[in-house]
């Protein structure tokens, strides 16, 4: 698609803002964040069809992934029939709020995954923030590798009160914040994780956060040699976090134990102990 790259090209080099978050590293803390923050809508675009994978097709085929979320489809409802209404909830408000509509998509966010589909925020013809107001509704879960820190701060602010309130998918079993104990029958999917790290450890240039006493066996998260860049002093600061309760999402694969691998300071939010 080198038409495509081609439009993506053109504002990255008119949006210096984009790179900004390369040189984000610092500790998140799970509130910090101001309720005032919203992205720089600046582009209209034209929205002829809302797939089941709920991503937007545009009037010239192009393809937009809302930037920062994982969204509940109907593949998932066919193996948990309890978030099926969840599915159909999301499918109605996509449907009614941006289906054959112009709405607007912030440049400055803008990308492409691995299968050629713009991510970037989005808000409908009204105003509204999409991805605000689903993660409001509780339709769907932050996903830190798609978006930009600036978004990610306010993304996950408002996840953390939707599921403080229980809506959509906070009120399902399968979507419940886990704990590090019994960890080994939920891996290879995502999860959303708390624990206190009991030791850290740093390998061969990777650094390990481990959340028990045998690290074979053990909830560890990852942070590997290659990722360290964007993270303050280059991840070194993690080394010092024993004793802090931290929330992790990302991938849970088994390594040594179920593990997840860092690759954004956002993955991994510092809880207040207080």
């Amino acid at each position: 698609m080198p038409e495509l790259k081609a439009f993506i090209s053109r504002f990255f080099l008119l949006s210096p803002l984009f790179y900004s978050w390369l040189s984000f590293g610092g500790l998140v803390a799970a509130q910090e964040t101001s309720p005032s923050f919203e992205p720089t809508f600046d582009k209209r675009v034209k929205v002829t069809a809302i797939t089941s994978a709920h991503h937007l097709r545009l009037a010239d085929d192009k393809i937009i992934k809302l930037a920062g979320l994982l969204l509940p489809t109907p593949q998932d409802c066919e193996r948990l029939t309890a978030v099926c209404p969840v599915v159909e909830q999301l499918t109605r408000y996509l449907e009614t709020t941006l289906g054959q509509q112009q709405v607007y998509i912030a440049s400055n966010s803008l990308s492409l995954d691995r299968n050629d589909r713009l991510l970037t925020q989005v808000k409908n013809r009204e105003g509204h923030w999409i991805q605000k107001e689903i993660l409001e509704k509780g339709y769907g879960r932050v996903m830190t590798t798609t978006a930009t820190s600036a978004d990610l701060k306010e993304m996950l602010r408002i996840e953390n009160q939707a599921r403080q309130s229980q809506s959509g998918i906070w009120r399902l079993k399968a979507f419940q914040v886990l704990q590090t104990d019994n960890l080994n029958n939920k891996t290879d999917r995502f999860q959303i994780i708390e624990g206190t790290i009991q030791k850290t450890a740093e390998v061969r240039g990777t650094i390990y956060l481990n959340f028990g006493q045998d690290w074979r066996k053990d909830f560890t998260i990852k942070l590997e040699k290659n990722q360290r860049l964007s993270f303050t002093n280059k991840g070194k600061d993690l080394l010092d976090m024993i004793g802090k309760r931290v929330r992790i999402r990302g991938w849970l694969f088994w390594e040594n134990g179920p593990m997840i691998s860092l690759y954004r300071p956002e993955q991994l939010e510092f809880l207040s102990t207080e």
